[in-house]
């Protein structure tokens, strides 16, 4: 399994609930071919994480500028800085209950 990663901090704590509600309204995870999960996470007051796990490495390259070009478009919604990183899931250390 391949993932992007991003992380998230909000310049305005208080944007960041705004923001995840906006994403829950208009962000469709169904539009990517071979998106297994889409997660997103609050780590803290200003900090959040997003994590795309896909089937494939193709899959993950194609829609690889579409989550880039959303999130460029949600900092600049939500004053927060977006990094974007791509890994593979270790599968000896991948565990679902």
């Amino acid at each position: 399994m391949f993932c992007v990663v991003c992380s998230v901090r909000y310049s305005n704590p208080k944007l960041m609930h705004v923001g995840h509600q906006y994403m829950a309204d208009n962000f469709d995870p169904k539009t990517f071919d071979g998106l297994l999960e889409f997660k997103a996470f609050h780590l803290a007051p200003d900090k959040g994480i997003g994590i795309f796990t896909f089937n494939n490495q193709e899959n993950l390259k194609k829609h690889l500028s579409d989550i880039k070009n959303f999130n460029k478009d949600y900092g600049d919604r939500f004053s927060c800085k977006i990094t974007v990183d791509t890994g593979i899931v270790s599968p000896d250390l991948y565990f679902k209950a």
